[in-house]
């Protein structure tokens, strides 16, 4: 028996890793966060919590580790930590064992219990504290965040960039610029061999997506801080909301590695944010670059297939991190404060009234149009309208002839009920009441009459003449009844029971005898929902518009 047991201990010490069965399974770590109420937790099992504290971590679970770091009021900070070194009692046993070679070269591939982490770690990253929304600051909404890369084979890179705690931000701006240094000496050395040709071709490596899932963090962190208006769920304030649109313009990531095989990533996102108003027009915009948190694992095997969720949380926390540090610009942070002076600041504009009125809803489709939108030679859209002058003048909504930018309007041709076109300009708007007048040289047969006096009346039959969803079809007539007047502390809509559709928008709503109550503006949208639209007043259109009849 003792022959067999002397046997088995000189056959371990000549076929395996001395180290690897002399050293330890775990290692004291004194973790430093930096703050009183941070709680640290180590994959998703918490290891300890507060500015310092000491954890036994199992060396042999992995050569890199992922860490969370969550506090209060701060957006979760990710860390990882990798080997970077031998144990003190490695090298004794080491040479103790010297006549062992093949001991010697397993070892040196670096077998988990005979590498370590270092024996402190810091955890203190940067101070990303969530900015909760004031009680002047407009709300926000994210559109979306999508990709815009206009060549995957320079702006989708991958670097491999060695450890290095002190310097490691230069290291990675360095392995960045010797890419571009090296993108551009090719860049010039192609347009050399192509300067004689004549032909652009759209270059395959583009890569446009309309949307990603990042847009679902950046609302859950705008919800979390008071952004997002969780009371007024159907009378949102529009014109107290800002929108931020993003698109990704170039996307790096990063293998930070050390010796023993072990590495960590990050990542490194070029955005460009678009704050816009309600109306999908571009206020400004904000270039970032941003790096993310560090993280362990790039992706996880689910099967025979690569799991990326792990790839998109990285992304999704530069992106995280991007937003945060928005708030420190002041293009983006001037037009956070709340507006409450909506009234018109045009001068009194008189109309002339029309000497033939639509007196009943037989007549009505007369001074009823289409308004077809056009931008830079393409169609965009279209709306609705109806004339209140017989020499031209249109009432329709500012979302319908709104453009790219403010001020910026779409080319508008209105079509009449006989299918003549006609171009029109954009005379005045009220964005905050979503009200536009427009002007085409021509003359209506009919006009709708616009008064400043209340005349409708709850469960009042009423109807539209719009074109819903595509020129095809206009005018199409919709009927239905007024619900209720709603009013809210920034506007006030008649609430009907009729459907409308996109196309709807700017058309009149009148009741049999031709009244015009009020232009169709919205409609609710959502599972269960159906039928239920709004109506800007009539009597509140002179006043909104600054505008009289002679």
């Amino acid at each position: 028996m003792k022959k067999i047991i002397l046997l088995s201990i000189v056959a371990t010490l000549m076929f395996s890793s001395c180290a690897t069965v002399f050293m330890g399974k775990k290692q004291k770590v004194t973790f430093n966060s930096g703050s009183s109420d941070a709680e640290v937790y180590l994959d998703k099992e918490m290891i300890g919590e507060g500015s310092s504290f000491v954890y036994k971590i199992n060396k042999q679970e992995g050569q890199s580790r992922q860490l969370t770091i969550k506090r209060k009021g701060y957006k979760d900070q990710y860390a990882a930590i990798i080997k970077t070194r031998r144990p003190i009692a490695y090298w004794p046993v080491k040479i103790l064992f010297i006549w062992n070679f093949y001991a010697w070269s397993i070892d040196a591939m670096g077998y988990s219990r005979n590498t370590a982490f270092d024996r402190e770690i810091n955890l203190e990253g940067e101070d990303n504290k969530l900015v909760t929304r004031g009680k002047t600051d407009k709300y926000l909404d994210i559109s979306n965040i999508g990709v815009k890369i206009k060549n995957t084979n320079k702006d989708v890179a991958f670097y491999y960039v060695k450890y290095d705690p002190l310097n490691l931000k230069k290291s990675l701006e360095a392995a960045e610029l010797k890419k571009d240094t090296k993108d551009a000496k090719a860049d010039i050395k192609k347009a050399k061999k192509n300067k004689n040709k004549k032909t652009k071709t759209l270059d395959d490596s583009d890569l446009k997506y309309d949307d990603t899932k990042f847009s679902t963090n950046v609302y859950q962190t705008l919800r979390k801080t008071g952004f997002v208006d969780t009371v007024n769920k159907v009378f949102n304030d529009n014109n107290n909301t800002l929108v931020l649109e993003g698109k990704i313009t170039k996307l790096h990531t990063f293998s930070i590695h050390s010796r023993f095989y072990a590495n960590y990533y990050k990542s490194k996102v070029y955005l460009t944010w678009y704050i816009k108003n309600t109306y999908d027009e571009i206020l400004d915009s904000v270039v970032t670059s941003e790096l993310s948190g560090d993280f362990a694992y790039l992706y996880t095997w689910d099967g025979d297939n690569a799991n990326y969720d792990n790839y998109n949380k990285m992304v999704g926390d530069a992106i995280d991190i991007s937003y945060l540090k928005m708030h420190q610009n002041t293009k983006f942070t001037k037009y956070l404060k709340m507006e409450s002076d909506f009234k018109s600041k045009d001068p009194i504009l008189t109309i002339k009234s029309g000497s033939s009125k639509v007196i009943d809803k037989e007549t009505a489709s007369l001074a009823c149009v289409t308004i077809k939108l056009r931008d830079e030679g393409k169609d965009v859209g279209h709306g609705s309208g109806f004339a209140i002058s017989q020499d031209g003048y249109i009432l329709t909504n500012y979302h319908v002839v709104a453009g790219k930018y403010p001020g910026k309007f779409n080319d508008l041709t209105v079509i009449n009920s006989e299918g003549v076109e006609m171009p029109a300009k954009v005379i005045r708007t009220n964005k905050y009441r979503d009200l536009a007048l427009i002007k085409v040289d021509g003359k209506f047969e009919k006009t709708f009459t616009v008064s400043s006096t209340k005349t409708f009346k709850k469960m009042q039959d009423v109807y539209t003449i719009g074109t819903p969803k595509s020129i095809e079809l206009g005018q199409s007539i919709s009927a239905g009844l007024i619900s209720n007047e709603r009013k809210t502390e920034t506007t006030n809509l008649l609430q009907l029971g009729m459907s409308v559709n996109g196309g709807n928008s700017g058309g009149p709503l009148f009741d049999a005898t031709g009244a015009l109550h009020g232009v169709i503006v919205s409609k609710l949208i959502g599972s269960n929902t159906e039928g239920v639209s709004f109506a800007i007043p009539a009597y509140l259109i002179q006043e909104y518009l600054n505008i009289n009849f002679n």
